[in-house]
């Protein structure tokens, strides 16, 4: 960077999820449609109504937020999120971040407005991709690491237009800002909270330097537990003093009887394919963290090492993240608690249909954990800040 009216985001400043006080669950917006059987052609297809069912659903059972998927065949995230934030009152918007589709400058306006217009209810998710083929659809050509470079200048870009009370200039190796200025700033203070999930080494430098919290997807707590270790040592290996949180990607299967629940398990995958689990296979070539997904739903028996109550399943029909926790309350209740165990206080989940997995996990599992969540904006001085919107 150069130029007299730079800001730069060091490190070490502090952010609206320092310190948190408790867990956070999330939900997810099924914006390419719902289903209670992945092979079903009949299936709920996207709509207001449906996101807004979801949404709700998932706000009367007490999710902090939504995660909003980005994918070619899913509704276009932005759009989607502003129509449903507009018919919710508390809920956030898990909102993705895809660097190299759109100039980080005008990314920053369009999140920094929706964080003002939704009274600070907008966190960042951080994508790259996890497919050449997809990206390319799209008219992005970067290899894996090359997108993750792209991500973290644009990140750079964002925090030091949400930060800078002047213009600012920007010279990078993929990103050139000449007088830069963004407004609104974000009600947020001092931008919102970034997550990213990835498992290359790659996802986790950018996550040490720029996320409030690194998300993994499904796999066993030991395996979670080491790669939590691994990357606190890079953390402090890179001088960052502020606290990284950690948190899973799962689905869920959750019934009155562990019966019912593999029952449900099974009517997901009926009507399976070879074809399409061939297809599925090439939609995250790129993505270590989906490579590991396929990896699990190839074992023989798909429970991730030999855990009872988390399979993989889903993942052999599903893109992403495909593995579920698959039980009764108390089963559920128990692994997630492993994972908290080894040092994971947010979960973004997800489950067939969206609306009533997430009532049922609301009814059944939420208040084990009631004492423990994480207060809402207002309730507890952790939560973001805000100034007025003509700051």
């Amino acid at each position: 960077m150069n130029g007299p009216s730079v800001g730069v985001v060091t490190l070490a400043e502090s952010t609206s999820l320092e310190h948190r006080p408790g867990l956070r669950f999330g939900w997810f917006i099924p914006t390419a449609g719902d289903t209670d059987q992945l092979m079903d052609p009949t299936r709920t297809v996207p709509s207001l109504e449906l996101f807004e069912r979801v949404t709700s659903a998932a706000e009367v059972a007490g999710f902090d937020y939504v995660l909003v998927p980005v994918q070619s065949a899913c509704w276009e995230a932005y759009m989607s999120c502003a129509f449903v934030a507009a018919r919710t009152d508390r809920i956030s918007f898990l909102l993705a971040a895809r660097a190299g589709f759109i100039a980080p400058t005008i990314m920053a306006k369009m999140i920094s407005t929706f964080d003002q217009l939704s009274g600070g209810r907008v966190k960042v998710n951080l994508i790259t991709g996890g497919s050449a083929t997809e990206m390319a659809a799209d008219g992005l050509f970067a290899d894996h690491d090359e997108r993750y470079a792209i991500l973290d200048e644009a990140v750079t870009i964002m925090k030091t237009a949400w930060t800078t009370r002047g213009r600012f200039d920007f010279e990078g190796v993929h990103h050139r800002i000449e007088h830069g200025l963004v407004r609104p700033f974000p009600l947020q203070q001092p931008h919102p909270p970034f997550y990213l999930g990835g498992a290359s080494s790659a996802a986790q430098r950018v996550s040490i330097r720029h996320a409030d919290v690194h998300l993994f997807w499904g796999d066993h707590p030991r395996r979670i537990e080491a790669m939590i270790d691994r990357i606190e040592e890079q953390r402090s290996a890179a001088g960052r003093l502020r606290p990284l949180g950690y948190g899973m990607r799962l689905q869920i299967i959750c019934r009155e009887t562990e019966e019912e629940a593999w029952r449900a398990a099974d009517h997901l995958l009926s009507g399976m394919t070879d074809t399409r689990r061939r297809s599925i296979r090439t939609l995250w070539d790129q993505s270590t963290a989906g490579r590991r997904q396929q990896e699990l739903a190839d074992g023989e028996s798909l429970h991730v090492e030999g855990h009872p109550h988390l399979w993989a399943g889903i993942a052999q029909l599903r893109p992403g993240a495909g593995t579920a926790i698959v039980g009764d309350p108390e089963q559920v209740i128990a692994t997630l608690e492993e994972f908290i165990a080894v040092g994971c206080t947010d979960f973004c989940l997800s489950g067939y249909r969206h609306d009533t997995e997430a009532e049922r996990f609301g009814r059944l599992v939420m208040p084990h954990f009631a004492d423990r969540l994480a207060l809402h904006e207002g309730n507890d001085g952790n939560g973001p800040t805000s100034q007025p919107a003509g700051r």
